[in-house]
């Protein structure tokens, strides 16, 4: 009987010993890549906070000038995960790289993460029937030419009257625009906004519809092997993210500032309409995907249609 009570006793022991050592194992770093965009703000805010620590992951911010360069890291593994959109998610998983978008960042709401169409100061355009047939620059295949095409056709322009521009490089834009070079531009926040204080008109924005969102996005390879890393990181940013919302000019100047080049006076200006607004992460609205791909296979940027649940992964959220 007490040798049989020692063997109970030592295999107590030895699962209290294997439980402690799992629960307190860390999850694998996660890399995420970075663009220089107010975006990522609850980002920057969970490392300055230090809520990644808290929540029990490693978190390892890698910088990236351009899109392009961000999706070739993740495309080659470089990275785990990144902010982006929804025609970036497609468009790597068309070209052999699983991604998912796991969460909305910008675009709960209409007013977050603003988009607009502005037209040069000197221009005299003002409505968007005055954009038919006159170029606008812009990016090719990206969310800002989705936003365009749905502004413009939404605002009574037909698609054969839309005319397009390339300048792909934000800063070049800004610059033709305001020289202009070009008569119009589509730019996002903060450009759209350093544009209005120099002088262009804003002639639409997408403020009253939900039209354009970034997403928050990993490697499928990454969600499945470490799914608890990212919904530690995930529930970092959502603490940012609550911080924001009870006090925002107290958390986001320095850091748009120093991370993502806004500058400093146009935070307190008022003659624009950008707002720095952020809601709690959500996923990406079912309707809101679809019309994204259906853009995508009309254009043929999109060799196929794909659904649903081969660019959103739920399990990060828990729905």
């Amino acid at each position: 009987m007490v040798r049989k009570i020692s063997w109970l006793l030592v295999l107590a022991v030895l699962l209290s010993s294997f439980f402690v050592a799992g629960c307190s194992e860390k999850p694998a770093k996660v890399r995420l890549g970075m663009l220089p965009i107010i975006d990522n703000l609850p980002f920057w805010l969970a490392a300055d906070k230090g809520y990644f620590k808290a929540e029990g992951v490693e978190v390892e911010f890698v910088s990236f000038p351009s899109a392009v360069e961000r999706d070739s890291a993740l495309a080659g593994g470089k990275i785990d995960g990144a902010l982006g959109d929804l025609l970036a998610v497609a468009l790597l998983n068309q070209g052999g790289t699983q991604v998912r978008a796991v969460a909305v960042g910008q675009g709960v709401k209409p007013e977050e993460g603003r988009f607009a169409i502005l037209s040069a100061p000197a221009s005299g355009i003002t409505s968007i029937d005055q954009l038919r047939n006159v170029e606008i620059a812009l990016s090719p295949n990206s969310i800002i030419e989705y936003v365009t095409d749905r502004l413009l056709q939404n605002g009574g322009l037909k698609p054969e009257e839309i005319k397009k521009t390339v300048i792909p490089k934000i800063p070049l834009r800004l610059e033709a625009l305001l020289q202009g070079t070009v008569k119009a531009a589509t730019l996002p926040d903060p450009f759209a906004a350093m544009a209005e204080v120099k002088g262009a008109h804003l002639v639409v924005d997408d403020t009253r519809e939900d039209l354009s969102q970034t997403v928050i996005l990993f490697r499928k390879e990454t969600l499945d092997k470490n799914l608890v890393g990212v919904q530690r990181v995930m529930k970092a940013y959502s603490r940012a993210v609550s911080d924001l919302q009870k006090n925002p000019a107290a958390y986001y100047n320095d850091l748009l500032v120093e991370k993502a080049g806004v500058p400093k006076d146009l935070l307190t200006a008022k003659n624009h309409g950008m707002k720095v607004v952020f809601s709690q992460p959500v996923l990406p609205a079912p309707a809101g995907v679809e019309d994204v791909v259906k853009w995508m296979v009309e254009r043929k940027i999109l060799s196929q249609k794909l659904n649903y649940d081969q660019l959103v992964d739920k399990r990060v959220l828990g729905k």
